[in-house]
């Protein structure tokens, strides 16, 4: 009767372990995660995307600030490096681009004048390299969605650059 006694008390608390920690037996595998790159390199040029969100100011009730930074080759840096505000920046929710008529605004300096800059990790910058940092501005725009996709376009020596960053986590 003991005997039987301990038996069951062994297989309840196998029980209790296999309920608590898992069902017994092989576990199915799981699908990893896609690995998030807020990094990209083309050929000489990297851009490090740090920051995509809302943002509430003193004077602007609501905007949406994507901010990344440009690292160039120190010869030639920032001269063969140019920018058109018309097309800088495209931003989609699940492959449907998001439509803005809105005031943008985007300033370009060193990392360490960004507004804000104390929310952010500062990338750091390789040998030989010079980065500038970007920042531009949605005034008004709201992304009710939990991740976006960002399309980055800029001009390096004469050659268009396009940084695609696909399922970016608002921050």
């Amino acid at each position: 009767m003991k005997k039987q006694i301990n038996t069951i008390v062994v297989l309840i608390s196998a029980l209790a372990v296999s309920l608590a920690f898992g069902s017994v037996g092989k576990a199915e595998p799981q699908t990893p995660l896609k690995p998030l790159n807020l990094e990209q390199i083309h050929g000489e040029v990297r851009v490090v995307l740090l920051r995509a969100g809302q943002v509430v100011s003193s004077t602007n009730p609501l905007e949406f600030v994507v901010t990344y930074v440009v690292e160039v080759p120190t010869n030639g840096a920032f001269s063969d490096l140019h920018f058109s505000s018309d097309k800088e920046i495209a931003l989609g929710i699940r492959g449907k681009p998001v439509v803005f008529h809105g005031s943008i605004s985007t300033i370009s300096m060193e990392f360490k004048k960004l507004p804000r800059q104390s929310e952010l990790t500062e990338p750091k910058e390789r040998a030989g390299k010079a980065m500038l940092a970007q920042e531009t501005v949605f005034q008004g725009l709201k992304i009710d969605a939990r991740k976006i996709d960002l399309k980055l376009r800029f001009d390096w020596r004469g050659r268009e650059m396009l940084f695609d960053f696909k399922d970016v986590p608002l921050n």
